[in-house]
């Protein structure tokens, strides 16, 4: 394993053993204007300083690489001792054909666009990014790893744009305090403008890139003449007020229901300049309400179900935290991933504990958070910096029995916190970071104890380093060591954990020990990349102990695992005679073992994208699984041989200009026993004005699994270990509809929708059970017997064994969710929101799909609906 593993890694280095090396170019670099003299924002250009010598000469990099822009641009970059202005002049031939869509903040559309792109630190790697679109529509956000960005950074800056008989105007106010840098008498920072171009699909720069190049930041021009400037020290405060009606489905008899019916609550979150690098953010009680629902989805794995952030307070600035990526431009998984070693919805998350007691309960549906504070930026040129600490309360659920009251501990006093710092050197050729994680949990309760750890910690190291002058080859590595403990109980459930599962009885490496009460682990990943030209590689090496554990304050799901890969890829950036445009290819090798050796994954992939020369576009993918063996079928049960299988993908899309866009998305898996999985998606979004846009995306798949888990039952006939590993054959049907409407009236007010009808269907059938491990051979049952009272199967073994029964694993999962948000920017920083939320589920007839019966029941049920209203109001002192 060992030797396959390495020569998977090797191959890339023996290919690229020769490695180009030249002098990069000199950049383009101009001076700021200092004035002195007020500049009022209205886009109209009429102050002196515009009449200076402006910034020209952009080039494209859409559609035709290296040529001029079609249209000429003018930028003029002046500042005082608190602000930075950018003035730009687009000039266009056909004016009236300038695209001025409208759109809520940070919500990218095709439209014309001019960018301010700015690297104060002067590191080459970081930096922010000011966008704006005629008819006012704003973006903003960060750079990160040379040109990844981030847009959850929302500043305070002002803006204008004027459409005049020439083209159009844009005039930025940028407050100095809003930006990160390092103060000095005489600052140099790295800039680049951009302008799109909607109907001619054309994206020009000041500096431009060429496709074959890597990095995007290191490229930019220098900026320099910015002498004296003074930023005044930031102090921002955000207070706010939220009000709550919930009209939730409820037992009438219910005594918690109308205390908790209309709820307020008020906090402030807090953010402080230290210096001109570092920022300091602090919440007293804050609203993490989500603005959108999470989407339906039914589970049937073994593992959780990861979704993404949405609360402000984390967002903003998270891509600081982000561990194991930097270095490389591109990373590829396969059964394979860094760790999630922060994820941030375990903080504040909805309590973990069962109630004590049975009756009615007064029980929260998230853990308050006392109080929080970031602390992000740069501690030197070369260091940045994040730490965040949070403490969540200790939350109780209250029971009433027969009137009788109990109070359970359902979540303890807990401490999180997280330090990360990275430091760059040889302008970004190479890094160093480190990372520190640690949950502190006060357990007082017996409830609790048994489940949940007393303390988990994690330590991580990362880098990377360039191979070559040119920054076209690149090693990166990372690793991570773990920590935690608690009772036994506790740590029992850790080891017997659906990524773990180290009670199997088949176990002949990291077997469970019930008198355990820690665990520590180790992770680690060594990345080679190729990152220019036409010609890219990608491979890596990586292991997971199956002690690995980073689950209290991550997201986990893997451990016991070695991986290795290789991806070679070839990219056509010139359009061909006949067809594409561009197109790219990708073919990989890739293979995972547990530590016992046992295959988990040993496949071929292979995948291509194209663009078509009339901007309609493409893309396929298919991969090749030879048998291997599976440790999470059986539950917890041994060892189960998965046969061989193969997966195709196949996408169009039309071109995203058009009033109407169009795309259509299959997929079919199958394996070589007959289990097959297929679906389709269609996606259609119409923009008839420049104020509206709607988009529906109904889906529907099919799944037929002849292997899907029922249960483990024991009986001490059984052949298995003393367990009978119970599976059926599944047939399930799933629609499901993503339907989105926004409509942004002014730049600052907008009223967005979304709307998910979800139905999934499943019966199984032909019960039967694993009949040895470490093989794909199954017994079938022959006495089944169907209790439709009780809704329970009973199975009366043939071989003499003990009869069991089981709940009729059939269902019939039926919701409707919606939301709508209405908000309104009353001042620069200031919001007030209007929320509704809808949700109805409904899960009667199992087994048993009927369209008209289905939805019938779904909308007979009844609903729980949240009206709520946020004003938030932005002091800057």
């Amino acid at each position: 394993m060992k030797k396959v593993l390495l020569i998977l890694f090797l191959i890339p280095l023996i290919i690229t053993t020769t490695m180009a090396k030249g002098q990069a170019p000199k950049e383009k670099e101009f001076k700021a204007s200092k004035v002195l003299s007020k500049i009022n924002v209205d886009g109209k250009l009429d102050e002196q300083v515009w009449k200076k010598m402006p910034v020209s000469g952009f080039t494209q990099r859409d559609p035709e690489e290296g040529k001029p822009a079609s249209e000429k641009t003018e930028v003029w970059v002046a500042y005082d001792e608190a602000n930075i202005y950018v003035a730009a002049k687009m000039y266009d031939v056909d004016p009236d054909k300038i695209d001025r869509s409208l759109a809520r903040r940070d919500s990218w559309m095709e439209s014309d666009w001019f960018f301010f792109e700015v690297d104060p630190y002067l590191d080459r790697r970081t930096g922010y990014f000011f966008a704006v679109n005629p008819g006012g529509s704003l973006l903003d956000g960060t750079f990160f790893n040379d040109g990844w960005d981030d847009d959850s950074w929302d500043g305070i800056w002002d803006v204008k744009t004027n459409i005049d008989s020439e083209g159009w105007t844009v005039e930025m106010k940028i407050p100095f305090a809003q930006l990160r840098f390092n103060k000095s008498e005489d600052m140099t920072w790295g800039v680049n403008f951009v302008r799109k171009i909607k109907r001619k699909k054309e994206n020009s720069f000041y500096v431009m890139v060429p496709k074959k190049e890597s990095g995007y930041i290191s490229h930019f021009a220098e900026m320099n003449n910015l002498t004296g400037i003074e930023p005044k020290q930031r102090l921002e405060v955000l207070p706010y007020y939220v009000q709550k009606a919930q009209y939730l489905v409820h037992d009438i008899e219910d005594p918690f229901y109308e205390g908790n019916q209309y709820k307020n609550s008020f906090g402030a979150d807090l953010k402080v300049g230290i210096g001109s690098n570092l920022n300091l953010d602090m919440t007293i009680n804050p609203d993490f309400g989500q603005v959108e629902v999470d989407p339906a989805e039914l589970n049937l794995t073994a593992f959780e179900t990861f979704f993404q952030e949405k609360r402000p307070f984390f967002i903003e600035g998270q891509n600081i935290f982000m561990f194991g990526h930097g270095g490389a431009n591109n990373n590829w998984g396969f059964n394979f991933s860094i760790p999630d070693i922060f994820y941030s919805r375990r903080i504040g998350r909805s309590p973990q504990g069962e109630n004590e007691h049975e009756g009615y309960s007064d029980r929260p549906s998230e853990t308050r958070i006392l109080g929080a504070a970031k602390l992000t930026g740069k501690i030197a040129e070369n260091w940045s910096v994040g730490a965040l600490s949070a403490v969540t309360e200790r939350t109780f659920s209250i029971t009433d029995s027969s009137g009788v009251r109990f109070k359970d501990q359902i979540e303890p006093f807990t401490h999180y916190g997280v330090f990360r710092t990275r430091g760059e050197f040889n302008k970004g050729k190479q890094a160093l970071g480190f990372i520190a994680t640690a949950v502190n949990r006060d357990l007082n309760s017996d409830n609790l104890s048994s489940f949940l750890t007393k303390e988990a910690y994690t330590f991580g190291m990362d880098g990377w380093t360039f191979l070559d002058e040119d920054e076209e080859y690149v090693i990166t590595g990372n690793i991570i060591g773990s920590y935690v403990s608690g009772s036994k109980e506790a740590i029992t459930n850790l080891q017997e954990r659906s990524y773990r599962y180290m009670q199997r009885p088949d176990a002949t490496y990291a077997i469970l020990d019930e008198n355990r009460t820690n665990l520590s682990g180790w992770f680690s990943r060594i990345m080679f990349n190729k990152q220019k030209g036409n010609i890219r590689i990608n491979a890596a090496l990586g292991a997971a102990s199956p002690t690995f554990e980073n689950n209290d304050l991550g997201f986990q799901w893997l451990a016991d695992r070695l991986n290795g890969h290789v991806v070679f890829t070839y990219r056509w950036f010139e359009p061909d005679s006949t067809l594409f445009r561009s197109k790219t290819l990708n073919l990989a090798y890739n293979q995972s073992r547990d530590f016992e050796g046992n295959i988990q994954r040993n496949g071929l992939y292979f995948s291509g994208y194209g663009q078509f020369l009339n901007y309609y576009s493409s893309e396929f993918s298919f991969s090749y699984n030879a048998e291997s063996f599976s440790k999470t079928l059986a539950r917890g049960g041994p060892l189960v041989k998965m046969p061989s299988n193969i997966n195709a993908r196949l996408g169009f899309y039309s071109d995203s200009r058009e009033k109407f866009i169009a795309s259509i998305e299959g997929f079919h898996w199958n394996d070589f026993e007959g289990s097959k999985d297929y679906g389709l998606e269609f996606g259609l979004e119409w923009k008839p004005n420049t104020q509206l846009n709607v988009s529906i995306s109904p889906e529907y798949s099919y799944e037929y699994a002849t292997y899907q888990w029922v249960g483990n039952f024991e009986d001490a006939v059984s052949t298995t270990y003393g367990n009978r590993y119970v599976f059926g054959e599944m047939k399930r049907e799933t629609y499901s509809a993503n339907i989105r409407v926004n409509w942004t009236f002014t730049s600052k007010l907008s009223l967005q929708a979304f709307i998910q009808p979800f139905l999934s269907v499943g019966h199984y059938s032909d019960f039967h059970e694993l009949a040895e491990a470490s093989t794909f051979n199954f017994n079938n049952f022959t006495d089944v017997s169907f209790d439709s009272e009780n809704e329970e199967y009973t199975i009366n073994p043939e071989d003499g064994g003990s009869e069991f029964t089981f709940s009729n694993p059939d269902f019939n999962f039926k919701s409707f969710r919606a939301n709508v948000v209405l908000r309104w920017e009353v001042l620069p920083g200031s919001v007030f929101y209007f929320a509704w939320t809808h949700d109805q589920m409904n899960f009667d007839d199992p087994g048993r799909m009927d369209f008209k019966n289905d939805f019938s029941n779904l909308f007979r049920e009844e609903a729980d609906d949240v009206f709520l209203v946020k004003f938030s109001y932005w002091w800057d002192y």
